[in-house]
């Protein structure tokens, strides 16, 4: 049960959570239209909408590696 399970199993299921949220925004709002921009040929559009992927990105890229730092070591620090 999660009753029992230990605090940094938890924050590394909240961390995954957010990611899987983060990646469904950046493929459902500025994917799309990055995509439709670059069919218009519309390049400032898209090249704002790359620009705010590559935010979302580093911001998902950084939460990774910090549940990788929990994973790793999250049972020796409680």
């Amino acid at each position: 049960s999660m009753a029992v399970t230990p605090l940094y199993v938890h924050i590394m299921n909240g961390l995954g959570t957010l990611m899987l949220l983060i990646y469904m925004h950046v493929y459902f709002a500025p994917f799309s239209r990055l995509k439709k921009a670059v069919l218009a040929e519309q390049w400032p559009a898209g090249g704002a909408a790359l620009a705010q992927i590559r935010k979302l990105i580093a911001l998902n890229l950084s939460l990774g590696l910090l549940v990788i730092a929990v994973a790793s070591g999250g049972r020796y620090f409680g």
